[in-house]
């Protein structure tokens, strides 16, 4: 890991207002701060290098706001601890808001700072200034913050600051915005605020289960002949993960988990009844229908999972949640998703809950499962197209420890049953909003924050979400933070070829047209030679299986060696796509 060094001893003496809040960052914790330089904080960025030493945090630098919020999300992914993140103005605010939405939809605690004026007009340079300062800058993310704020003196940017970090940090976590007026920051000090002791302004727990809830649950479950449990949103505690697992025998219950979530329970455990999903799989909607008792911890859409409006699970069963997030819901954005039929509603934290439980329940044997679990079998090795199943197997060979690996991203299609998650750092989740182009600056932060948990960062994305993020590479590469990524490239918006392909069929019209508007070629990108552009290693593209291998075992060797490596494959969609593309039609 590689931080820029200051030239001379840092000034110690705090003299200006963004010193304070400078010093807020520092008392908060955070080890670095992701940023895309702009004028409007640069008396912040001045303190942050001249006061702090850039020490503390330091600074990483990245190519676009969007990055610079996502690197500050992917660390949270990976540490389950909150990072900060700053943009510049109104605009710096406006490129970045995606990566806000992601990390909202995510309940990511992200600290952005950003910064409009002056506010003061008579301190205003002429056209530019004016252009960047907004009477309520806030205003433009006040649905997807807990908290914004922008402070009018030294002692209420501390006022803001600690307001805003408490709510960041209470569950259900979430990003926060705090706007600093530049005049305001580039002011002298008439005296140094007191700045407050940190051990008295900390979150509150995650409230537990009432007692009479968790007494019906805890009887309703023990009644069960079919208890199934949905696992959602789960913290990177080992404890957690192995209370979860206790909690499973102890009931006898089927699992099953969520793709848009991170790993919450070893999908190779007997209980875990399929693989984890992004939509309901057949196999999970037939355990669905077949459960008398759901209980639900943090997951994020119950009713999509039990009732969806079209040919879903005929679910009859009980339905117990335990979850925090309908404090964050508002009328803005879906995100609260549909309304679910909901028995027992638990206000709770998942982990207060699953601990509660266990002792509601008392000691009792270990029970299988009710259910044998669907294990999908390993397809047969082409010999002449390279497939995602064959990526997972050369990766999987590549690493003399398999569980030390920590997927940032997983493409669709990934055979998890072929590389089952065993702890919680073995996969990170989805970006929270679907914000294509989140990929890259997700897994850079991911992978910084694997960097202190010494872990080793994967990360597989698609050739569209890459192109559009793809020089946040470029962080990585500047602040020597280790990452491997595979391109699974098909080149195409292949997810919305099959859209077209849906509209098409319904329609009674040609199939065969779904690529234009979709495909990524003609030209194709060089995505490796991109990325060496950026300071990373590029390898490919990569179009047969020999060529796999050895890419492969050479991009797991960079990354053992504290490199940065993307390695671009090629992995054909599908025949009728190949023909499409050999007729010579979309040369037109």
């Amino acid at each position: 890991m590689y931080l820029d060094k200051p030239e001379g001893q840092p000034d110690d003496k705090v003299a200006w207002a963004s010193d304070v809040a400078a010093q807020m960052l520092r008392r908060f914790g955070f080890k670095y701060v992701s940023l895309n330089p702009g004028a409007s904080y640069r008396g912040l960025h001045d303190s942050i290098v001249n006061h702090l030493g850039n020490v503390d945090p330091g600074m990483l630098l990245c190519l676009h706001e969007d990055h610079a919020v996502g690197v500050a999300h992917g660390y949270t992914k990976a540490t389950g601890k909150p990072a900060a993140a700053i943009v510049h103005s109104n605009v710096g605010l406006m490129h970045g808001m995606m990566a806000i939405y992601n990390a909202w939809c995510d309940r990511a605690p992200v600290f952005v700072l950003g910064a409009t004026g002056p506010v003061d007009s008579h301190q205003r340079r002429p056209w530019i200034d004016w252009i960047h300062t907004s009477a309520d800058q806030g205003g433009m993310v006040r649905d997807i913050v807990k908290f914004d704020n922008q402070p009018s003196s030294p002692e209420a940017i501390i006022d803001a600051m600690l307001r805003a970090n408490v709510m960041m940090r209470t569950a259900p976590t979430g990003p926060v915005y705090i706007c600093l007026d530049a005049g305001l920051q580039e002011s002298s000090l008439e005296k140094v605020p007191n700045f407050p002791d940190m051990a008295r302004f900390q979150p509150p727990k995650p409230p537990r289960p009432a007692k009479a809830d968790l007494e019906q649950a805890a009887a309703l479950l023990k009644g069960a002949k079919r208890p199934l449990m949905l696992i959602g949103r789960g913290s990177m505690s080992v404890e957690d993960w192995n209370r979860r697992v206790q909690l499973a025998e102890r009931l006898g219950a089927c699992v099953l988990t969520d793709l848009k979530t991170g790993a919450v329970f070893p999908t190779d455990h007997p209980a875990h009844a399929d693989a984890p999903f992004n939509q309901v799989s057949k196999h999970a909607k037939e355990v669905i229908e077949e459960a008398d008792v759901v209980l639900a911890l943090e997951w994020v859409d119950i009713g999509g999972a039990l009732h969806p409006p079209k040919a879903g699970p005929k679910f009859t069963g009980k339905v117990i949640s335990a979850s925090l997030d309908s404090a964050l819901h508002n009328g803005a954005h879906m995100i609260f998703q549909q309304m679910a039929t909901v028995d027992i509603f638990m206000n709770a934290g998942p982990e207060e809950t699953v601990a509660d439980l266990l002792e509601a329940l008392g000691p009792g044997p270990k029970k299988d499962p009710w259910k044998a679990p669907n294990r999908r079998a390993a397809k047969p090795a082409s010999v002449d197209r390279i497939t995602v199943d064959m990526m997972a197997a050369e990766l999987r060979a590549a690493f003399k420890n398999p569980d030390e690996v920590s997927f940032a991203s997983l493409c669709r299609g990934w055979p998890c049953d072929a590389w089952p998650f065993r702890n919680p750092w073995a996969y990170l989740g989805k970006d929270g909003g679907g914000g294509i182009g989140s990929g890259a600056s997700l897994s850079v932060g991911a992978a910084l924050g694997n960097l202190e948990n010494g872990k080793k960062t994967v990360s597989i994305l698609g050739d569209g979400d890459f192109m559009m993020g793809g020089h946040a590479i470029w962080t990585a590469a500047k602040h020597k933070i280790p990452l491997l990524v595979l391109i699974n490239n098909n080149q195409s918006y292949f997810n919305d070829e099959l859209h077209q392909e849906v509209v098409a069929k319904r329609r009674n019209r040609p199939v065969g047209n779904r690529w234009i508007g979709q495909a990524i070629n003609n030209p194709a990108i060089d995505i490796a030679k991109f990325c060496e552009a950026q300071g990373a290693v590029g390898i490919g593209p990569v179009k047969t299986p020999d060529e796999l291998k050895a890419a492969v075992a050479r991009g797991v060797e960079i990354l053992n060696s504290g490199g940065v490596c993307v390695i671009d494959v090629f992995v054909p969609p599908g025949q009728d796509r190949q023909d499409a593309s050999s007729t010579g039609v979309r040369n037109t």
